[in-house]
C-alpha cells in the first residue's frame, strides 16, 4: 500500500504532477483544480489526459475511466493500456474503489456540523448538465459524511470527509445541496450568483482501489499536500485513521 508520493516511474519523472502510484497499466495522479480531465479538443494539450499521453513512452494507451470536474483536485486514476482499461471499468461498474472526499460547506444554516455525519441516500436524475435529486425514475445515490469540523477561517462553513458508496454525475454537489449545506461558491447547485471557482473547494483525497493484474489493494493519499486547505486536526486524525485501517484490512482483490 501506498499512502504518499511521488514515486519514480516512466512518466512521473516527465508528467510535473504529483504520482502516487505507477505501474504498466496504470497510474494515479493529483489533478489541480481548473485542470480538465480530458477536452474534447485539445490543441494545446493542457487537459490531464493530453498530458499523460505526451509523457508516456509510445507503447502506453492513455484512457481515463473515471473524471473529476475542472474545479475539483485530486486523484485520477488514468489507465495505461487495454487491459488496464478495462479491467477498472469493469472495478467501477462493480463499485470496488473506496473513494474518500473533502468539501468546503456552507452551514450557516445548520446548528452542528457533526449533525451531517452518516448516510445519505437519494436519487439524481441528470438534466441540462446538472443532477437533481427526484422522488422517482433517478439513480440511487449514497454520501457518507465521516467526520465534520468548522473551517479554521469561517464560522459558518465547515470541512466535510466524504465516502462515496455511488459515483453519479455531481453527486457530492447535489446532495450536500439537497441536505442544505451546498458548496461554498457553487453556482450551480449553491446561492453563489455567478461562477467564483476561487471559493469553491472539492478534493478526491484518497482512494482504495486494486491495481490491474495485482492480488492486493493499494491505497493513495498524498499527506503532505501544499495545495490542500488548511483543516482541522480531528479531520486530519479521521483520514489518518482510515488509511490505517486500509493497512490492516488489506487483502485479496474482491
Amino acid at each position: 500500500m501506498r499512502s504518499e508520493g511521488p514515486v519514480t516511474g516512466a512518466i512521473s519523472k516527465r508528467l510535473e504532477l504529483p504520482v502516487l502510484f505507477e505501474s504498466v497499466h496504470e497510474m494515479a495522479v493529483i489533478k489541480p483544480a481548473g485542470m480538465a480531465t480530458e477536452l474534447t479538443t485539445d490543441p494545446k494539450g493542457n487537459s490531464l489526459i493530453s498530458r499523460v499521453r505526451a509523457a508516456a513512452p509510445n507503447d502506453a494507451i492513455p484512457k481515463l475511466p473515471h473524471r473529476l470536474d475542472r474545479v475539483t483536485r485530486g486523484i485520477v486514476v488514468v489507465a495505461l493500456s487495454e487491459e488496464g482499461i478495462r479491467f477498472h471499468n469493469e472495478q467501477l461498474r462493480q463499485g470496488a474503489w473506496e473513494k474518500i472526499y473533502m468539501a468546503r460547506l456552507d452551514v450557516s444554516r445548520l446548528g452542528e456540523p457533526e449533525s451531517m455525519i452518516g448516510e445519505h441516500k437519494v436519487h439524481l436524475r441528470t438534466r441540462d448538465g446538472r443532477s437533481e435529486v427526484v422522488r422517482s425514475g433517478g439513480r440511487r445515490a449514497i454520501t457518507e459524511v465521516l467526520a465534520a469540523a468548522l473551517t479554521r477561517d469561517r464560522e459558518d462553513e465547515a470541512h466535510a470527509l466524504l465516502r462515496l458508496h455511488t459515483g453519479r454525475y455531481h453527486q457530492i454537489r447535489a446532495t450536500m445541496a439537497h441536505l442544505g449545506v451546498p458548496l461554498v461558491g457553487d453556482w450551480l447547485y449553491g446561492a453563489a450568483p455567478r461562477q467564483n471557482e476561487a471559493r469553491f473547494y472539492l478534493e478526491h483525497t484518497a482512494l482504495r482501489f486494486t491495481p490491474c493484474g495485482a492480488d492486493e489493494r493499494v491505497g493513495v493519499h498524498l499527506r503532505e499536500d501544499p495545495d490542500r486547505e488548511s483543516i482541522a486536526p480531528g479531520l486530519r486524525a479521521e483520514i489518518d485513521r482510515i488509511l490505517a485501517g486500509w493497512e490492516v484490512a488489506n487483502g485479496p482483490k474482491r
